[in-house]
């Protein structure tokens, strides 16, 4: 309602005798068969944004088989994508991911416009790799002028994606929260601490699939251009 967006429910695999309780929140809307490929339905339709399922299932059985929405989202970069845990209440709080090499004007533009629209809570992160660039610098410098040079690279980095967010959607002030470590554990650690309930990222970034499988949120997958 909030976004003016047309919506359309793809009933798939639902018992007949099932489908009129689980659509009876969609009355209004379209509701559309698909049954077969849901990949091909998707490319049939050709729509803004996507809202897929993502069911909660043990750590075991995530590493022997991955739900399909995940498949699906990892095995695609044409849409935009949310996917909500099953037994998600509210969204209300949301993370916008980037970092220097995903910095983009078509991500950013897209993730700004669509959350600002939605009216839900949200602030960029970005995640510095300390340990990585540290094992580099420790091999030439001391201790001591290691730790500065690291912390001076890390400043440098804040910067150059706080400006690159600030020129791509013109902003004079942008709120960036500051993370070190693993992107993926310091970034899912950071989010489930402070009850952020999303986290957005742009197809393009590196480990798609560390992210998906790995984030113990909701997850927003947008196209980067």
């Amino acid at each position: 309602e909030r976004l003016s967006l047309k919506v359309s429910v793809f009933a798939s695999e639902v018992p007949k005798g099932e489908l009129e309780g689980i659509l009876e929140p969609f009355k209004g809307f379209e509701i559309v068969s698909a049954d077969g490929d849901f990949l091909e339905v998707i490319e049939r339709v050709d729509p803004y944004l996507v809202l897929l399922p993502r069911p909660r299932i043990s750590p075991l059985v995530h590493a022997f088989k991955k739900p399909w929405s995940e498949a699906l989202v990892e095995e695609t970069d044409r849409w935009n994508f949310l996917l909500v845990w099953e037994d998600a209440e509210r969204i209300e709080r949301v993370l916008v991911y980037t970092d220097r090499e995903n910095c983009r004007e078509g991500y950013l533009k897209e993730v700004y416009q669509f959350l600002t629209e939605w009216g839900v809570e949200f602030k960029f992160v970005t995640v510095f790799d300390e340990e990585a660039v540290d094992i580099l610098i420790e091999r030439e410098y001391p201790e001591e002028e290691a730790k500065e040079i690291l912390g001076k690279i890390f400043e440098d980095y804040i910067s150059s994606v706080r400006n690159c967010i600030k020129e791509n959607l013109g902003l004079e002030e942008v709120d960036l929260i500051p993370l070190k470590g693993d992107t993926v554990r310091s970034l899912d650690f950071f989010a489930v601490r402070h009850k952020w309930n999303l986290v957005t990222l742009p197809h393009g970034v590196e480990n798609k699939a560390d992210f998906v499988e790995s984030l113990q949120t909701s997850i927003g997958l947008f196209v980067s251009k």
